[in-house]
């Protein structure tokens, strides 16, 4: 018995060893291939060369279409989180006649085809006369995060409990002053993770972007799609090895966050 235990232990090790290779294997050819000292983005690279991570320093669009990503995603998290959050609590907290249909209704995004989203968002905010810029772009991608919120979120709110918030309303408190003094502390690691999520998904949204920017306005997924149109080169590769940096860093942001997260609240529980 112990044998056929040991057997299927390296048996689930080698799966996963397996699993990660086939995860991690197109990341390390685009690394290798941003390496490459050809014109074109080919694998195995002819060469080792570091000029294409010298020509993107003069790729001036790339830079813009980044701070264009960063503002909106930034926006479209930050309106998820805020919207989200308050219909998790009106939903959970004050039930009403109709308030399942209206979480579905909510939870709707995540089922609807993102061109299908993109092309309505299009239309509306042409007749608002705001298609175009970013404000637009950080509506519609918000909108599509909100499931994502009110999901994590959602479950948060369902978990905590209602004992600390009826404290402090005893204690004269008042619904505000309790939602930022006792509910809205407990939600930290619930926040972080929907924003965290929210955040990298609008980062990489193509399809709405597409539809709704003009040119000035483009974020980097579109400005990567336009630059291939054009060149084969291995900037785009070197790109890609920039956003995977930034993934990372993002990730190991996220994770010490968490780590600190009991140790910051026991320190300011000391004090």
């Amino acid at each position: 018995m112990r044998t056929k235990n040991v057997s299927f232990k390296w048996v689930l090790y080698v799966a996963a060893i397996l699993i990660c290779l086939f995860l991690t294997l197109p990341l390390l050819i685009i690394i290798l291939t941003s390496f490459g000292a050809g014109t074109s983005s080919v694998f195995p690279p002819k060469g080792f060369s570091t000029e294409w991570y010298s020509h993107l320093a003069s790729q001036k669009q790339f830079g813009q279409a980044f701070v264009n990503s960063l503002i909106a995603s930034s926006g479209a998290t930050l309106l998820a989180l805020v919207g989200g959050t308050l219909a998790a609590m009106a939903i959970l907290y004050y039930p009403f006649p109709g308030s399942g249909v209206l979480k579905a209704f909510f939870m709707s995004p995540m089922v609807v085809p993102k061109i299908t989203l993109g092309v309505a968002y299009l239309i509306l905010f042409s007749k608002m006369h705001i298609a175009g810029g970013l404000f637009a772009l950080i509506l519609g991608e918000a909108v599509t995060v909100f499931p994502f919120v009110i999901s994590i979120v959602g479950s948060a709110l369902a978990n905590l409990k209602p004992a600390d918030r009826e404290a402090a309303a005893d204690l004269g408190a008042k619904p505000l002053r309790v939602f930022f003094t006792v509910t809205l502390p407990q939600l930290k690691i619930s926040l972080l993770m929907a924003g965290a999520i929210s955040f990298v998904f609008t980062f990489d949204q193509v399809e709405t972007a597409l539809l709704i920017l003009r040119q000035g306005s483009y974020t980097l997924p579109i400005q990567l799609f336009i630059y291939m149109e054009k060149w084969q080169d291995p900037t785009i590769a070197v790109v890609s090895v920039m956003m995977i940096v930034f993934a990372l860093l993002l990730f190991f942001g996220i994770k010490v966050a968490l780590k600190s997260a009991p140790a910051m609240e026991k320190m300011l529980g000391k004090k």
